[in-house]
């Protein structure tokens, strides 16, 4: 069945796109500040120069950048997804395509002026019957 490949093929990127986000907020961007801390130690103690410095500043900005497009990525897998299932269980709902046929289900506005909507009053409704034994 296609929605069921579709459901399948979403889930898989939402995974890997996951794993992906996941392994750079945990692992490469505290990496990525760790090792930047230590060159700050180092530069303080004169062992690199203001241009290593620089260049791992920008190393962790990459970092961080790739961090950001990894978390796009996996909102961007996850709306995927939600749409697939959206779709499959519009398709299981809706086996005879009622929702294609804006004759059958439509959404129109009465632009008149009503008057508000008020609760009946409670001798307008039958008496409770008993169910006979």
């Amino acid at each position: 069945m296609n929605a069921r490949s579709e459901v399948r093929e979403a889930y898989t990127g939402y995974r890997s796109a996951y794993d992906i986000a996941r392994h750079h907020r945990d692992e490469v961007v505290p990496l990525n500040q760790r090792i930047a801390e230590e060159n700050v130690l180092r530069y303080n103690g004169m062992l690199i120069g203001v241009f290593e410095l620089l260049a791992d500043a920008r190393t962790q900005i990459a970092s961080v950048n790739a961090s950001i497009e990894a978390l796009r990525d996996f909102w961007i897998a996850q709306a995927d997804l939600d749409m697939a299932l959206i779709t499959k269980r519009k398709r299981m709902m809706d086996s005879v395509g009622h929702y294609a046929r804006p004759e059958l289900l439509s959404l129109m506005m009465d632009g008149r002026a009503t008057a508000p909507v008020h609760a009946a009053p409670e001798q307008a409704l039958p008496p409770h019957k008993e169910m006979p034994a």
